[in-house]
């Protein structure tokens, strides 16, 4: 779990009913509006219930939708907490908690189903992703989806859990089986960084991006003018925007990186770079 905001909460449990309101996070409701205004507008909603009930609870946001909402969120009496079941995830709830009614159990707010298959099958996130849409679920009541081995982790919310249970029983041709996970036994994320040392002309995004993913500078460009590369969780569509050190680069379908160090420059006026590539185990 990680804070938007400091101050100590009384440790009483709060008993949240699992069948928290949640918000509808991307619904197009007008064009007056950019998805930005709607999110946020939702979120200052759900704080006043939160101020009023205890506690409340968006569906599960994007790392963009997160960052804007930590960035923009202006409830002074409400805690904002941002939880995603497990350690280290990307897809998170947006959690309001009244600093007064005390704590919130993860249990009311997260279920994980644990997908296993045969070890001669393989599935992979989007199958299992598909799978379960196919099944006319949005996208934003599932939270991340971790595939290990011969089974996968998927977490959503709680009033979902028996309904995939009881209609889900193939990824694609793959046979599966599902049960429920306790909290306790979520499993913890771990990644590692492939660490690459390069140089590159200049620290702008579109050449740093070709020294990550080992693409060209017109396929990077290309990249970012469809609105597939990301800087620190935002779309970016400026090839020329500098990067810094410590900043995440993603390119959606290819992976993340992250700019951790900012060397000196070569002979020939380049300049060294050392990138982590995101490796999930």
């Amino acid at each position: 779990m990680s804070w938007c905001r400091d101050g100590q909460l009384k440790t009483v449990t709060l008993e949240v009913s699992r069948q928290l309101e949640c918000c509808d996070v991307g619904v197009n409701e007008g064009s007056y509006m950019d998805q930005t205004d709607i999110l946020l507008s939702r979120m200052e909603d759900l704080a006043a219930k939160a101020d009023k009930a205890g506690c409340a609870a968006s569906r599960f946001l994007t790392p963009a939708e997160a960052h804007s909402v930590a960035a923009f969120f202006k409830h002074k009496s409400v805690a904002l907490l941002f939880d995603g079941g497990f350690d280290g995830v990307e897809r998170v709830r947006a959690v309001f908690l009244n600093p007064d009614w005390g704590e919130y159990e993860r249990a009311d707010l997260f279920t994980a189903l644990k997908i296993v298959y045969r070890s001669q099958d393989t599935l992979g996130h989007r199958d299992i992703l598909g799978a379960i849409m196919a099944l006319g679920i949005e996208r934003d009541t599932i939270g991340d989806i971790v595939v290990v081995d011969n089974h996968a982790i998927v977490v959503c919310l709680p009033e979902l859990s028996g309904y995939i249970i009881e209609n889900l029983s193939k990824a694609g041709r793959v046979g599966i089986s599902i049960s429920e996970v306790s909290p306790g036994e979520l499993l913890i994320r771990h990644e590692e960084l492939e660490i690459r040392t390069d140089t590159v002309a200049s620290l702008r995004l579109d050449a740093v991006l070709c020294a990550a993913f080992g693409l060209s500078r017109t396929k990077a460009s290309e990249l970012i003018a469809t609105g597939l590369a990301s800087l620190d969780h935002q779309q970016c569509l400026q090839p020329a925007k500098e990067v810094s050190e410590g900043d995440l680069l993603s390119i959606r379908g290819m992976g993340r990186a992250k700019l951790l160090e900012i060397g000196g420059t070569s002979r020939k006026g380049r300049t060294f770079v050392k990138i982590g590539m995101y490796c999930r185990k």
